[in-house]
This record gives structure tokens, sequence and C-alpha cells, in this order.
């Protein structure tokens, strides 16, 4: 076994461990051993230093790839019903994503992120992961409030699914729900209830409106876009979504919670994916992370698309919630980019030995930080620079 042994002056480990002049003995991209800079050069020879804070890969939980051309041509601000429509009008006159789609992938690289909940319409981002060795879970998604819709909806994506080749080591593909305003009630009870799935719920105050009145801007929205009758379908979408929401589901944005909401999602078990830039530009809310890290709801972060997101960086958006909530610790932020079970790529974010999560540089260029995590949330993500791949994150196939 050939063993290349790598030191810095900090460690993230992405167990809430920070080591001090630290080293790790790697086999390819395995990790086989990390500690004490002294404990493993005395065991595997001498290292190459590096001047940098090293951790484990990123995990960006929620993104929309197929959506990278539309970067900047979504104009926020008004709520998300509004967005909805200007998005719908973008994507309609330019629907396919073209050479947008890899610069993005490449962006990701940039970013330190190896697996990804990728959000999809059309499944065409399934090749691209696979050749950028991208773990995690695709998540196709159906729409349509009647029955005969949603019926049409399901089998089109039966077939697709069919018709693609089988996706990459450590990727799998699920039929998801999109959320409570576009998805028949029905079809999301079934397909949350059926496994790992992803759904937008609480993104908005008019969501809230759509399930207790069957009234309000999103109920306007699906009427125009051809739906027949909206009914009262319960006091908040939480509330509809929660009951059949499990361990294996995402729960996405969660920006508009009242307290039965908080306790309802933590006892679903399901993860809260936040997306606070696109929050920020599509509504001016941000989630209130410090109520759901309390109730001891599981958390993630994602970018959503590029569409409402100015970057498909984790670490950018965990920045942004650093400003917004400084008495959150900043290990407890990175958490977040490091949870990779979210997403079903378990060996994403943690560096242990006989995993190849993916090991991340960020250059100190000079810095002595007593608190890593703090400067990379602080300094590095204010630098805006790319991290240096050390290794790569080596997914396995797993069933579908």
């Amino acid at each position: 076994m050939a063993v290349r042994v790598v030191s810095a002056p900090w460690v993230l480990t992405g167990a809430a461990a920070a080591l001090r002049d630290a080293a790790i003995a790697l086999d390819g991209d395995h990790v086989v051993s990390l500690g004490p800079r002294a404990e493993i050069e005395a065991r595997f020879g001498p290292g190459e230093r590096i001047d940098a804070v090293l951790l484990p890969a990123l995990v960006n939980a929620h993104t929309h790839l197929e959506l990278s051309h539309l970067r900047g041509r979504v104009p926020g601000g008004e709520g998300l019903v509004p967005w909805i429509r200007l998005f719908l009008s973008a994507r309609a006159a330019d629907p396919h994503p073209g050479p947008a789609l890899d610069a993005a992938i490449a962006e990701l690289e940039d970013a330190g992120v190896a697996a990804v909940g990728e959000v999809t319409n059309t499944l065409d981002t399934l090749p691209h992961l696979a050749r950028a060795g991208l773990a995690g879970t695709v998540f196709h998604e159906v729409f349509g409030l009647s029955e005969a819709r949603i019926g049409a909806a399901l089998a089109e994506a039966r077939a697709r699914r069919a018709a693609d080749p089988a996706p990459g080591p450590g990727i799998s593909v699920v039929t998801t729900p999109h959320a409570v305003y576009s998805t028949n009630p029905r079809v999301v009870a079934e397909l949350l209830r059926a496994g790992a799935a992803s759904i937008h719920v609480a993104e908005d105050p008019a969501e809230r409106q759509f399930c207790s009145e069957g009234a309000g801007p999103l109920a306007s929205l699906v009427h125009a876009l051809g739906a027949i009758e909206v009914a009262p379908r319960g006091r908040s979408a939480i509330a509809c979504a929660a009951p059949h929401l499990s361990p294996r589901s995402l729960a996405v944005h969660v920006v508009d919670l009242d307290d039965e909401d908080v306790s309802e999602l933590a006892r679903s078990g399901a993860t809260a994916v936040l997306c606070p830039r696109s929050n920020l530009h599509i509504g001016g809310r941000l989630p209130d992370l410090p109520r759901l890290l309390a109730a001891g709801v599981p958390l993630a972060v994602g970018t959503d698309s590029l569409a409402s997101s100015p970057s498909l960086s984790p670490l950018l958006e965990l920045a942004t919630l650093r400003r917004a909530f400084p008495q959150v610790l900043p290990r407890s932020l990175l958490a977040l980019a490091w949870n990779g079970r979210a997403v079903g790529a378990a060996s994403v974010g943690l560096l242990a030995p006989g995993r190849a999560p993916g090991l991340l540089a960020a250059p100190l260029t000079g810095a002595a930080p007593e608190d890593p995590a703090a400067w990379l949330l602080d300094a590095y993500a204010r630098a805006g620079r790319p991290f240096t791949w050390i290794a790569r994150h080596r997914p396995e196939a797993r069933p579908g």
C-alpha cells in the first residue's frame, strides 16, 4: 500500500472536531488514518505540508442544475407567486440549459461539492452528474393536481426513467412531488411514504393561505395553470405534508413556520434543507435557524437554482446564515454542508478511516486562525476563492 501523507495547521473532520497541526494518511482517495501530525508521520513517514485548512468535501442538498441557464434572469423580491410567474415565462422562452449545465457542474467542483440532492423535471442532468463523479439523489418531480394530470405525469416519469441509462455509481433516482400546491394530495402522500423524497414546503406565506383556505395568490396561479378546484387542505403546508414525512424525506425551504409547524417537522424526522440566498432573493425572508436547531430538526443546506441564487456554493449559503444568526456556532453551521446522509451519500461529509469522502484544502495564504470554522465562514467565504481538491470522493454503487 503506497500511502500519501498530507498535513496542515488545521484539519476539520466533519464530526465537530478541529485538529490542530494534524495529518491525514491516504491510500489513493481513501482515508487510512488521521490525527496529530507527529503520530501519523511516525507511522507512515514524513508528509506534504499544506498551508491550509483541510476539510471533507461538501453537500449541496438542493439544486436545480437544469435551470442554470436562467442565472440572473428571474427578478425577485415580491414573493413566491410573482417569482413563479416570471420564472415560467423565462423558462418557456428558453427551455434548454445548453452549455450552462456543464458550467454549473464545473462550478460545483470549485465549490467543493461531492454530493447533491438534484431536483429535475427532465432527468437531463443525469449523465452530467455521472461524468463528474458526483453522488447523491436525483429527485424527478411530478406535477398535476387533478387525477388526470397527475396520472399522465406519473406515466411520463416512468417512461422517461425506463428510457434513460442507469445512473452513475453513487446516484439514485426517485420520483418525488414538487409541492403541496402543485402535486395531487394523494400522490404527495404516496410518494413521501414510498421512501426517499423531496418536497418544497413552507417557502412563502401564500402556501399557508392556499392550504387553509383554498384561496390566495397560489390558488389564483394554479387556477390559471388549469386546476379546476382548489379546496382547503389543512392548517398549513407543513400540516399537510408532515403526516407523510419520514427521516428519508427532505423538506426544502421551511421559511414560513409557526410553533406547531416546527413541532410537527421535528416529530417527522425529516431533514429541513435551507436555501437562504434563494429565500432572500424571492421573498426577502430567512428560515428561523436557531428555532430549528433548538427543536432538533435535522438540517442540510442547498443553493436552489441559479434562477434564484447567485452561485452553487454551500459555503456561501452558510456564510449568509452566519451573518444573520451570529449566535449559532460556526461548527454547527458547517455541519449542514456535511449531511451526506440526507441525499443518500452517507460517506460524504466525514473524514474517517476506510472512507473516501473527498478531501478539500482551503488555502490559508498566511492567515493563522484560532477558529478554523469561523475563518472558513468569514474570511474565506468573503474572498470567494475556490477549494483545492486533495482527494476525490469515490461513490459506490447502491440500490436505486
